[in-house]
């Protein structure tokens, strides 16, 4: 019995340690460069340029996509590490994904995150005769 809870413990360590191992491998894949961007107000637009530095596990033909609107912002033929300057204006966060070209995979993605300095707040009105 003992020898049983011993092995399936193993099993799940050794799983976990190659889950692991997986994301750290996919996390260095697709770096962006800043992730945060601040506006100053709540609702508006933030600005930034973000560089995407992209280290693909092989040669091949890549492409930068947003992972919402899944538009292709830029794509690589036969190539394994690359950079891309996007002139990022948002008002939300957005999310990036780099896709493999022939079978269209998702290997890695990466969030620009936009915060902002002022909440907005609504301003109570007293009403005053005087």
């Amino acid at each position: 019995m003992y020898s049983r809870f011993a092995w399936v413990i193993m099993v799940f360590v050794s799983a976990l340690s190659t889950e692991s191992m997986a994301n750290e491998t996919r996390k260095g894949i697709l770096n962006a460069s800043p992730t945060k961007c601040v506006a100053l107000n709540q609702g508006r637009t933030c600005y930034a340029d973000v560089v995407f530095d992209i280290s693909a596990p092989a040669a091949g033909d890549y492409c930068l996509r947003e992972s919402e609107s899944k538009r292709i912002l830029q794509c690589w033929a036969n190539t394994d590490s690359f950079t891309y300057t996007l002139n990022f204006g948002s008002v939300e966060s957005v999310s990036y994904e780099l896709i493999a070209k022939a079978h269209s995979d998702v290997l890695a993605v990466t969030t620009i995150e936009v915060n902002w300095v002022h909440k907005v707040r609504t301003k109570k009105r007293r009403w005053r005769l005087f």
